[in-house]
């Protein structure tokens, strides 16, 4: 089995307390079998409370009760975990354990890599110029291919991901701009499919972006807002582009997306569709700090990560927008 992961993969730390976001707040927070499995078999007062804070989710899951604001039960005044205080770090269920990583499984190859939900990873992607790469690690394990469909998996999966690669050595080319970089792997990825693809304005990316499904109302505000102002906060892009030197950090953000994304159509064939969905996505971020410019005269790291942060928590975490915004209205 072979594993691909960002080269940055292995930096990542969670901050705790020191976050000014919190993945403890707003999420729900399922609760594995095996995890359950343990929990049953502590034999404490605060085995017995981690018990009575276990419900059912609408489609029958286990989960954690959460309070009234939204906070996991077990996150404590100081925003820190009373199961790592109490039980230790290897008390913690899956999702608590993993975030913000993921897995993408595909036959003989597994992509990791870690969500831009979480600020720190922000942090992590957008410190520096260096282009954003990937590393391959094997565990030794030999890869048996049974079937037809198996073989068919696996040939796909090593030519979109070769095709990734073409893609990235155009977004890391430091003598072509960021607009002429979306041209062109817009252009290479009509060649790939044989077919001539459109992205969305945004005027009509905007207008999809309302119909995605709020986390919260500040979503909602935030894009009603900027469908109602984007074009006056263009009015001072050229100077945005001229002030911010920002073209590495938006190859790097795209790359970003098309690595979390782009081999996923191993399972449906959305090559164009998948390329466009983050060719858009970026420029939708791209968008947000313009907006953050023209009202503050400035764009910080801060305001990037926030704005990218804001990004991911809305879209890639909910597949129904994630759907919305690759496919389209049905």
């Amino acid at each position: 089995m072979f594993y691909i992961k960002p080269d940055f993969y292995d930096d990542f730390k969670c901050i705790a307390g020191r976050c000014t976001d919190n993945c403890c707040i707003g999420w729900e927070i399922d609760v594995d079998e095996a995890s359950l499995e343990k929990y049953n078999k502590i034999n404490t007062l605060f085995g017995d409370k981690i018990r009575s804070q276990i419900i059912k989710s609408e489609d029958g899951s286990s989960c954690f009760k959460l309070s009234e604001n939204e906070r996991c039960p077990f996150l404590n005044e100081n925003n820190l975990c009373d199961i790592i205080i109490n039980c230790g770090e290897e008390c913690l269920c899956d999702i608590c354990r993993e975030h913000p990583r993921f897995y993408e499984w595909f036959t003989g190859f597994t992509e990791c890599g870690l969500g831009l939900c979480c600020e720190e990873v922000c942090r992590i992607l957008l410190r520096n110029d260096k282009p954003f790469s990937l590393t391959e690690e094997s565990d030794g394990e030999e890869i048996v291919l049974e079937t037809k469909e198996d073989v068919a998996e696996s040939d796909l999966y090593i030519f979109l991901s070769a095709f990734r690669e073409k893609l990235f050595e155009i977004l890391f080319n430091e003598t072509v701009d960021f607009e002429e970089k979306i041209v062109r792997i817009l252009s290479e990825t009509e060649r790939f499919c044989g077919e001539k693809i459109k992205i969305r304005n945004y005027k009509n990316s905007l207008a999809l972006y309302k119909k995605t499904e709020p986390i919260d109302e500040k979503w909602t505000d935030f894009i009603d807002n900027l469908s109602e102002n984007f074009e006056r906060a263009l009015t001072v892009e050229a100077e945005f582009k001229e002030k911010i030197k920002g073209d590495m950090l938006y190859s790097k953000i795209l790359a970003y997306i098309i690595y979390r994304h782009f081999t996923k159509a191993v399972f449906d064939k959305s090559i164009k569709e998948r390329i466009c969905f983050a060719v858009e996505s970026v420029r939708f971020i791209y968008l947000c700090d313009v907006k953050t410019y023209s009202e503050k005269g400035e764009l910080t790291l801060t305001d990037r990560i926030e704005n990218l942060k804001n990004w991911s928590k809305q879209i890639e975490y909910s597949e129904e927008n994630t759907d919305l915004l690759i496919y389209g209205e049905e």
